[in-house]
Parts: structure tokens; C-alpha cells; sequence
């Protein structure tokens, strides 16, 4: 049977065994980077769901921190509420006790 190369070059090719073989492994070897790219490929996609699955929970969590930063907003603004009562106090205890009469 003569080689597929052979019959394209209408049979002007040389009958070199070795050349056959050499084109052979070509062939072989074409093929063969063709599967590892479809496996490149096909492993870039698994990839590519775990990604996008990840970012969605990512974005999960990113919600759930706003929130709990808002929490937090919240209660450092009732601090400061309760930081401005006790300055009131304090100075009206400094004013009380600037008041009383002294001991001496």
C-alpha cells in the first residue's frame, strides 16, 4: 500500500524507507501534540468552573464583610456617642467639684 504522501506527489516521491518512517513519527508525533493540547484545553475549562465558582463565593464573603463593617461603623459611632457623654460628665463633675467649698 503506498503511503498517503506518495499518492498526493502522484508517485514522484522516493521510495526511501527511511524517509517514510521519518514522515511516520511526524505524523505520529502531530497527533500526539494534538491530544495533550485537547487535554490542555479540556483541564483550562475544569479550571475555569473552579474560578468562577470561587469568585462567586468570594463574592459571598465580600458581602458579608461590608455588612459586618457596617456593624462595626455603627458601633464606633455609638462609641463616640458614649465618649461625648462621658466628657460631659466629666466636666460637669469638674465644675461640681470646683464648687464645693474648700476644706482648708
Amino acid at each position: 500500500m503506498a503511503h498517503p504522501l506518495r499518492a498526493a506527489y502522484g508517485g514522484q516521491m522516493a521510495s526511501d524507507p527511511e524517509i517514510e518512517l521519518r514522515v511516520s513519527r511526524l505524523e505520529n508525533d502531530t497527533n500526539s501534540i494534538y491530544e495533550r493540547i485537547s487535554d490542555i484545553r479540556s483541564t483550562q475549562q475544569e479550571h475555569s468552573r473552579r474560578f468562577e465558582t470561587m469568585d462567586g463565593r468570594f463574592e459571598t464573603i465580600d458581602r458579608r464583610f461590608e455588612t459586618i463593617d457596617r456593624r462595626f461603623d455603627d458601633i464606633d459611632g455609638r462609641f463616640d456617642n458614649i465618649d461625648g457623654r462621658f466628657d460631659n460628665i466629666a466636666a460637669t463633675l469638674t465644675e461640681v467639684v470646683r464648687r464645693l467649698p474648700d476644706s482648708s
